[in-house]
């Protein structure tokens, strides 16, 4: 996990930001944060968080991957700690802002040698230009910010796809309206179990996705729940889904799986021999909500071995 602590900028009354008496408050954000096709360089290109409050106050947190890089696929956890709790409605936006530069890296002590002999020389043009790095780019695939309130997460903003550019470098993520605590009975995560029988998932390209489907119509989508990485035969996987809002049990409809197969002779096919579905609800109870056995993953767009299909959601125990 990366932690950065953010500096207090133009500090105001903290009365301001607090909640009415009793309400409940959050003291830290936990960003989640996924890389997609264009990792993140890190080095001299990084990325700054600033957190804007509902009166004003801004607090920022520099170099939260502490120079390091994030690669392709990858999934990062950022702690924010908050300069002093604050009701979750009184943050406003969430301000990511990718530090792009271009740089040069010198040739080694051994080249810099070969560059001074006669048959080095010509190669010297070749080392120069190899040793210089155009600006990054870099991809997020999701952008997730909870409040850590006592012992639940608050969900506060939410983003998907945002392409980095030296052109393009900053992110303005608005806070989800009126946020607030969950009461004890609605549902902030889902984990989710998958099995694979005697055909693995590839991973590299050939992933998984999984969406949630909200009986109000919106739904939330995961991309690459496998991060990449291959699921072998018989083993069995874990993936916990952090809702972009509480809801009730009943509000979630269905779930739906999808692969990212390209199909054709080298194409990926994955036997999922089962899978379950468990909501986590605030006050730390969990309870199935689904069960679906057997499917055989492919590029057809349907019929049996269909690279997409839905799940019902409903209570189980």
């Amino acid at each position: 996990m990366y932690a950065q602590n953010g500096a207090l900028l133009s500090p105001q009354a903290r009365t301001l930001l607090n909640g009415p008496a009793g309400s409940c408050t959050i003291s830290q954000l936990d960003l989640r944060i996924a890389t997609g096709k264009d990792d993140l360089r890190g080095g001299k290109n990084n990325l700054n968080v600033e957190v804007h409050f509902a009166n004003g106050d801004m607090q920022t947190a520099p170099n939260v991957n502490k120079g390091a890089n994030w690669p392709n696929d990858s999934m990062r956890t950022v702690a924010i700690p908050l300069s002093h709790p604050v009701a979750p409605d009184q943050i406003r936006q969430i301000r990511l802002v990718h530090s792009a530069q271009a740089g040069f890296n010198a040739p080694s002590a051994g080249q810099t040698v070969l560059d001074t002999t006669p048959v080095g020389a010509g190669a010297a043009p070749i080392l120069l230009a190899e040793g210089v790095q155009s600006e990054d780019n870099w991809d997020m695939a999701e952008f997730q910010a909870f409040g850590l309130a006592k012992t639940m997460n608050v969900p506060i903003a939410s983003f998907g796809f945002h392409r980095f550019t030296g052109s393009n470098p900053s992110l303005d993520i608005n806070a989800h309206p009126a946020a607030g605590c969950p009461n004890g009975r609605q549902v902030t995560a889902i984990l989710f179990t998958f099995a694979t029988s005697d055909d693995d998932l590839r991973g590299g390209n050939d992933n998984l996705n999984v969406g949630i489907q909200f009986a109000d119509g919106p739904s939330q989508s995961e991309l690459n729940v496998n991060h990449s990485q291959n699921w072998p035969n018989g083993s069995t996987m874990n993936v916990e889904m952090q809702l972009n809002r509480s809801v009730e049990m009943s509000q979630i409809r269905a779930f739906t799986l999808a692969d990212t197969f390209s199909g054709g002779s080298g194409g990926d096919n994955w036997n999922m021999a089962s899978m379950q579905a468990v909501a986590i609800l605030a006050d730390g109870s969990r309870h199935t909500i689904a069960k679906s056995g057997f499917h055989r993953f492919s590029a057809d767009p349907n019929g049996p071995k269909a690279r997409m299909i839905a799940i019902p959601a409903q209570p189980i125990d």
